[in-house]
């Protein structure tokens, strides 16, 4: 119980506490080594044959490093130090998440533009997104905010979440691979920073990201659509407590209609239902490097979106975020009684 208890603090740290600046980050850890193994892969092939699988050894070998430390911290360092390790751990789960980082960094764009700031706000932006900011106009902005938040439910909060718990649940039936509650969400996170760093479609990353690209796609599956579930379940219980069920009604048939329009096979479940409740158009098409990338939209809503609809999208994934805590405590009662 200890090692879920762990997943539980850092859980709930990141509900109220965003990462600390200048302080020692797992992701730039990882960043490091996907880094280190792309610099050297890239010396040593060439053709486009050679990048594929040097794609597959940066997946592989980064994979292995990350999985094998966080086994090591929940064994052996339990074994040393029973505090140290809850602590490390809880921390590490805390370094995991990061909803209260991206409500602050969207928050951040929030009050830049509430100040009439725009090339503030396109610089605030350009921290959270990938596509080129300098053209984007505050309504643009706004969009390419709320696309963020409502994306990074699935990678940043549910998927994580989901790995840990998998991990709890296979440990209550099996206490040997208690491990798994670590090492599990570290794997996900790992996989999910390649994809982010050489995951991309252009000509320089085409081949040596394909790997990563696609394991990031298979490990999203399920989290993604689990994701969709949940922000529909929050939405219907808003639209309960406000008594009418427009808002639901609209991001369960956005949902239906374009889950499945983004290029990515994940990106557009937790898109849609979002595009569905503020009754507006999400995505369409962006600059990347200067290029135009044609995108379809998702939604048919014509709602002008505001700046204080990014309040809201944020507290939609608060919402979400203490459903996924409820289905944890439920959770944990049910190890405890099988302990």
């Amino acid at each position: 119980m200890i090692h879920f208890f762990a997943f539980l603090c850092g859980f709930i740290l990141d509900f109220f506490i965003r990462d600390f600046e200048n302080f020692p980050h797992m992701v730039r850890f990882i960043g490091n080594t996907i880094s280190a193994f792309e610099k050297l892969f890239r010396k040593v092939f060439k053709s486009n044959t050679g990048l594929l699988f040097s794609g597959f050894l940066i997946v592989f070998f980064n994979i292995l490093i990350w999985g094998v430390a966080a086994y090591l911290i929940d064994t052996f360092l339990y074994k040393v130090n029973t505090l140290l390790a809850f602590l490390l751990e809880s921390f590490l789960f805390f370094q995991i998440f990061s909803k209260a980082s991206l409500r602050f960094e969207s928050m951040k764009v929030y009050h830049a533009i509430k100040g009439n700031d725009i090339e503030k706000s396109r610089k605030a932006l350009s921290m959270i997104v990938g596509r080129d900011t300098d053209r984007l106009d505050y309504e643009h902005i706004i969009k390419a905010v709320i696309e963020t938040v409502a994306e990074n439910m699935s990678d940043g909060i549910v998927a994580p979440w989901f790995y840990a718990t998998l991990g709890s649940i296979i440990a209550a039936f099996n206490s040997e691979l208690i491990w798994l509650i670590l090492v599990l969400p570290i794997i996900y996170k790992t996989v999910n920073t390649m994809d982010s760093m050489i995951g991309y479609k252009d000509e320089k990353y085409f081949y040596i990201g394909k790997a990563a690209a696609k394991l990031d796609d298979i490990v999203n599956f399920l989290p993604a659509r689990f994701s969709a579930i949940i922000l529909l379940f929050v939405i219907f219980i808003l639209s309960l407590v406000k008594g009418s069920f427009i808002t639901f009604t609209n991001s369960l048939q956005a949902f239906i209609k374009y889950r499945y329009i983004h290029s990515s096979p994940n990106a557009g479940q937790t898109e849609s239902v979002i595009a569905g409740f503020f009754n507006t158009k999400l995505l369409g098409d962006a600059y990347y490097f200067g290029k135009l990338v044609k995108k379809k939209s998702i939604g048919d809503g014509n709602t002008v979106l505001k700046a204080d609809d990014i309040i809201e999208v944020n507290n939609i994934m608060y919402f979400a975020y203490t459903v996924l805590l409820i289905i944890n405590l439920i959770i944990g009662g049910i190890i405890c009684f099988i302990s």
